[in-house]
């Protein structure tokens, strides 16, 4: 059970070329680039961008990596940082979150080396799928099994190996170097699922990216780590254990011969909350499109409010709203929509808001968005699977609509235009060039 698994992410690491993968795997690696950047860009014009922009001004070192979104420059390990907690920022990047850690790790480590696009891509394909191979620790949350069942959340447990994996794949690590940053990853992690709703959340992803920098530079300089480090006796997935065979047996078998890339393919979200809200989410907005309902018309709103994981049921500040039932739908209810820059204090505190939130009602596991009016008539609507958007389409008027407001339009088109065709161009510094913004 899980035998040589640190070997086998390490092997599969140092061995990995753009030549083994199908092209479905590219497609969709470019399209996941395409919506991590464009998440993190808006992110930075947000509050939390606001925040962590100072921050890095007042305390970054400088260095040759951009930081998104900014007029600033750091170093690997600072821009990782800031990179990856924008990445997740807005709690708008796809789904399982692989994205943030490996774009920003790998972004910097190629900024400094100034890798090729296609080696790039390469490592970035790499961190994802380490990440999405060791997704089954965490696949049975819900009924109670494994480290998510007792709070830990899978950014900062996994984020750290994947980082790492990627930024020792720009530095062409043997397979030695990378069971080393291995290792030394290992150790390095942890996130708790009570961070939901906070600043602390995206901050854990920005965390795991930085040490995945570290624990690869520190590999390249000849530091030492266990070489079991995640099977091993005392190791982490004793650590994180008990955990019952059929979930230890699912951990890397499949690591480079079947891709999640292909797979599964990029989950990406329409709404900038928690994946746990989109599904009832999208019953209100159908709902409220068959029905004109005036939010001093409702009486009641039913539904199951998923308190795990959307431990923010009564929200006091707007980015609390994003692991909230009972915010969203109201947001749903009343405006119609639920964009982005709605996640404020304002929204948060206006007294119609306040005054649905606490018409809210939990159904724990309802099937249906049931809205009860005042004159006692019953508005039902199924829930229904979240949806995705989905193709390079769909995603690339995501992204122009996340960048437009901070980037020229011939900026613009042209990020489009090399991730695009990453894999093409010579040096990786012509994208992220294009990454700055210039703060007004």
């Amino acid at each position: 059970m899980a035998e040589d698994l640190s070997h086998r992410l390490a092997d599969f690491a140092a061995s990995f070329s753009l030549e083994h993968a199908p092209v479905r795997v590219l497609e969709n690696a470019k399209i996941a680039i395409l919506d991590c950047l464009g998440v993190a860009v808006l992110a930075a014009s947000e509050e939390i961008g606001k925040i962590l922009l100072s921050f890095a001004r007042l305390n970054g070192s400088p260095g040759p990596c951009t930081v998104w979104g900014s007029e600033i420059t750091s170093n690997s390990r600072d821009a990782a940082l800031i990179n990856g907690t924008l990445a997740h920022g807005l709690d708008y990047d796809d789904r399982n979150h692989a994205s943030t850690y490996t774009l920003a790790s790998t972004l910097a480590a190629a900024e400094t080396c100034n890798a090729s696009g296609a080696s790039t891509l390469a490592a970035f394909i790499v961190g994802r799928e380490i990440r999405t191979c060791l997704d089954g620790l965490f696949s049975k949350r819900s009924s109670g099994i494994g480290p998510g069942a007792r709070g830990w959340h899978s950014n900062g447990i996994l984020g750290p190996i994947a980082s790492a994996c990627a930024a020792g794949k720009i530095f062409n690590f043997r397979r030695d170097q990378t069971l080393c940053a291995i290792g030394l990853a290992a150790g390095s992690c942890g996130a708790l699922t009570r961070d939901g709703g906070t600043m602390a959340k995206p901050f854990r992803v920005g965390h795991a990216a930085a040490t995945g920098i570290i624990c690869a530079l520190l590999a390249r300089e000849g530091f030492s780590a266990d070489e079991t480090p995640l099977e091993g006796r005392y190791g982490l997935l004793e650590a994180l254990g008990p955990l019952p065979p059929d979930v230890l047996d699912s951990l890397g078998g499949s690591l480079g011969i079947e891709y999640d890339l292909e797979r599964v393919g990029i989950r990406v979200k329409p709404f900038a909350s928690c994946t746990a809200t989109h599904a009832a989410l999208d019953a209100m907005l159908r709902l409220v499109q068959k029905r004109t309902i005036s939010a001093l018309e409702v009486e009641t709103i039913e539904c199951d409010l998923r308190p795990y994981p959307l431990v923010r049921m009564s929200p006091k500040r707007g980015f609390e709203g994003r692991f909230s039932m009972p915010f969203c739908l109201a947001m749903a209810l009343i405006y119609g929509r639920l964009n982005p820059e709605d996640f404020t204090d304002e929204r948060v505190e206006e007294p119609l808001t306040q005054e649905v939130m606490r018409r809210t009602r939990h159904v724990p596991g309802s099937k249906s968005l049931i809205v009860i009016l005042k004159d006692g008539i019953k508005i039902s609507e199924p829930i229904q699977p979240a949806r995705d958007l989905t193709g390079w389409d769909e995603v690339a008027h995501k992204f122009n609509q996340c960048v437009s407001k901070t980037t020229p339009d011939r900026q613009r088109l042209a990020l489009l235009n090399l991730v695009a065709r990453l894999e093409e161009i010579p040096s990786v510094r012509s994208l992220t060039e294009l990454l700055h913004v210039q703060m007004h």
